[in-house]
């Protein structure tokens, strides 16, 4: 039974997600300008898009939070890797201002 529990939940997160790009890829993508058809197409990221363009390219995130960051209060959505506490070990890190995507890193291991 847990098993059966197990696979229908993964089952649901991953037809949930592919039905929210699939909405996105049928409702939006067709009046995004060439240059974000083009990003979203090869997955890479441009400065300026917003968060239902940077999660066509990249995905749902493991964490979405608001930090402080050179002054100003922006969110930060983080993908794996991310070790045993994702939310506070991403390496992958996407930042928005007003929705907009301001820049991106990956964090490299210090050692």
């Amino acid at each position: 039974m847990k098993a059966l529990l197990t696979v229908s939940l993964a089952l649901f997160l991953l037809l949930g997600c592919a039905t929210d790009r699939d909405r996105l890829m049928r409702d939006k993508y067709p009046s995004y300008p060439a240059p974000i058809k083009q990003a979203i197409d090869e997955s890479y990221l441009l400065t300026g898009m917003d968060q239902e363009q940077v999660y066509l390219v990249l995905g749902p995130a493991m964490c979405k939070k608001t930090v402080q960051r050179k002054g100003k209060q922006v969110e930060v959505w983080l993908y794996p890797p991310g070790g045993r506490e994702p939310c506070l070990t991403a390496k992958h890190r996407v930042y928005f201002e007003q929705g907009r995507l301001t820049e991106w890193e990956v964090k490299q291991e210090v050692k």
